[in-house]
């Protein structure tokens, strides 16, 4: 990089679960998004600033790609990947150590379309031998003359420095996009939002479906030594999915509220009351109304 300063909007895009938000973290170098085994955790376009030597960048997690939407969720969330699309500089395409799929051209032809330079991130080379990584690499090359190809391990935060300086050499040159103190644009109660929805997906797995809203209802700024408050509702799609997730006696539904409190106390860096309602909203999903609360 040259002497000048960088900056501009970095979009990381790709299919679900391939650990676009595990790499934003990991490249901010503190939690800011949510992350869990199910499909598509992620609903919303999520900035994160990093300020780095000699540059900026406003990096935009965004939604897994989906091929064709079921209902007004799914349309609210590919509009956001477009969204994040538009205003970008720079593509992060996050693809796992295979070979490309139909999702992966796809995503490549959208993005080349708007003229927007591609950084390719080949994530979670942990998972395979290192031999098996040169075939997928070439593969790669031959769809698409990409700014960089870069093997990395999000989890195990190996070669996310050397993303992140290809990354910086090919922002703009221009001033800094943000104040140096902003981390994000999204409000805390937004955020509260994702680390209680993320809670529910980590401790019910496969026994609570995607079927699961987080609203907060009040978010209320206490005076320094008195615990912050936040009273959520979640909403699920069924009164027998009400029953599982308060749990016999609200053991269940309490354990979700102490694990989402320690992400969030470590977020507002104090202690919180955490409050927490269920309330049951048939086909929430296709609600346009409520989506537009939710995401």
């Amino acid at each position: 990089m040259n002497g000048s300063f960088h900056s501009g909007f970095v979009a990381i895009v790709g299919r679900a679960n391939v650990g676009k938000s595990t790499l934003l973290n990991a490249m901010l170098g503190q939690k800011l998004a949510i992350v869990s085994p199910k499909p598509h955790t992620t609903r919303h376009k999520l900035l994160g600033v990093l300020n780095g030597e000699g540059f900026q960048a406003a990096l935009l997690d965004t939604p897994g790609f989906l091929r064709r939407g079921r209902d007004q969720l799914d349309a609210a969330m590919s509009r956001q990947m477009a969204s994040a699309l538009a205003d970008a500089d720079l593509a992060v395409l996050v693809v796992e150590p295979r070979p490309p799929g139909d999702v992966e051209r796809l995503l490549v032809d959208q993005i080349s379309a708007s003229g927007t330079p591609i950084l390719l991130a080949l994530n979670k080379i942990d998972s395979v031998a290192k031999r098996k990584l040169l075939p997928v690499i070439e593969a790669y090359t031959v769809l698409h003359d990409f700014v960089d190809i870069v093997p990395l391990s999000a989890t195990e935060k190996d070669g996310v420095d050397v993303l992140l300086r290809q990354l910086a050499e090919r922002l703009p040159a221009q001033e800094a996009l943000f104040a140096p103190e902003v981390l994000t644009d999204r409000p805390v109660s937004l955020l509260c939002a994702d680390m209680i929805q993320e809670k529910v997906f980590l401790l019910y797995e496969q026994e609570i479906p995607y079927d699961v809203a987080v609203e907060i209802e009040e978010y209320e700024e206490r005076a320094e030594g008195q615990a912050d408050l936040v009273r959520a509702t979640i909403y699920v799609d069924t009164p027998s999915q009400k029953r599982l997730l308060i749990g016999a006696g609200g053991s269940a539904l309490k354990e979700v509220g102490v694990q989402a409190r320690a992400d969030i106390e470590q977020l507002v860096g104090g202690p919180v009351y955490v409050e927490l309602w269920v309330k049951v909203s048939p086909k929430w999903r296709r609600k346009a109304g409520f989506i537009q609360r939710m995401v």
